[in-house]
Order: structure tokens, then sequence, then C-alpha cells
């Protein structure tokens, strides 16, 4: 009985994690079937954005790809940020989980396409940064909706008072800014399995 309450527990608690990660799985399946739908010019520019790139040029080269590796999860935050300030920045938070899971999900059926090699690649340099970087996006959807459902209460004819939010914006930013360490460390991870183990797979699933 007491294992089955800390159950109920755990999923009351963390229902809108646990709903956001149902949203990112939905868009990983959404992002392999529409890889798979494409076809002609479509299929062809997907196939040359898709492939990961080579580590070159040095340290410059290095630090280049782990600022194109954080950018993407960098600017979604942001708009969560600034979504999560606004009574109707809750949609935001659900349809971000969708674009970034759609995303890994051409990616990972991209290279899938390609055997055993490309399964083999997706679970060594696609998956390890792609969990931090998950896990980050995860959280800052759930504050953005948190403080977002804060202001529309107040807003709300029934609201007991306006105004006040002060200390909760305050532990909004910090909690947005202690995002970016893990945002950080998931670009440094890309980089680094880029770097060690790319090298030696087939050309084919790589650009130099």
């Amino acid at each position: 009985m007491k294992r089955t309450n800390l159950r109920i527990r755990f999923f009351t608690d963390n229902r809108r994690l646990l709903l956001l990660l149902v949203f990112l799985f939905v868009g990983c399946i959404g992002g392999v079937v529409l890889y798979h739908s494409l076809k002609g010019e479509l299929l062809e520019r997907a196939n040359t954005l898709l492939p990961l790139r080579g580590i070159t040029g040095g340290i410059r080269g290095g630090f280049s790809q782990l600022c194109s590796s954080c950018f993407q999860t960098l600017c979604l935050l942001a708009v969560l940020f600034i979504a999560g300030l606004s009574a109707c920045g809750a949609p935001i938070a659900f349809t971000i989980p969708l674009f970034w899971g759609a995303g890994l999900g051409m990616t990972q059926a991209y290279y899938y396409a390609s055997g055993g090699a490309g399964v083999l690649l997706t679970a060594l340099l696609v998956l390890p940064h792609s969990l931090p970087e998950a896990a980050a996006l995860l959280m800052g959807c759930a504050e953005s909706l948190r403080m977002s459902m804060q202001i529309t209460g107040q807003l709300l004819p029934r609201g007991a008072h306006c105004g006040g939010l002060w200390q909760d914006f305050r532990l909004y930013s910090v909690r947005f800014l202690l995002l970016l360490p893990l945002l950080l460390a998931a670009g440094a991870l890309d980089v680094g399995l880029r770097a060690l183990f790319l090298r030696f797979f087939p050309a084919a699933l790589w650009v130099a």
C-alpha cells in the first residue's frame, strides 16, 4: 500500500513533466513519420541537413561546433522564458517539445535507414547528448507553464489579488539560469563524442 501511495504521489507531483514528456515522444514519432513521407527534393534537402558534422579546425572548430550544438536548444529555452511571462504562453510550452522531438525523430529515422552502422551511430553519438538536452528543455517547459499559469490566475476574476510575483520571477529566472550548465554539458558531450568516434563510421553517414 505504501509503495502504491508513493507511485501515486510521484505521478501527481510530476504530472506536468510527464505530460510534456508524452508530447516529446509524440514529436519523435511524428518526426520519424515525417521523414519517411518526404520525397524528391524535400528528401534530398533533409538528407543534407540531418547528417552530423565532423570536428575540424582544432580548438576553434570545436568551439564553433559547441556553439552550434547548443544554439537551437538555447533559442528554444529563450522562447520558453519569454512565453512564461505571458498569460498566453502555456500553448508554447506544449508546442516546443513537439518541435524538438520531431527534429530528433527525423535524425533517428535518417540514420536508422542506413542500417546497423546508422543505429550504432545514433546510440553512440545522437542519444547521449540528446538526453540531457531533453531534460533541460522539459524542465524549462514545466517552469514556463507554471509561471504562465500563475500570471493567468491573477488575471481571472476570482483571483484574490494582483501583483506580488517578484519573488516568483526571481526564482523563475534562477531556475532557467541553472539549465544553462546542463545545456553546455550536453553540447560538450556532443562535440567530444563526435571528435572521438565519428571518424570510425562510414563517410557516407557524416559530413567532414
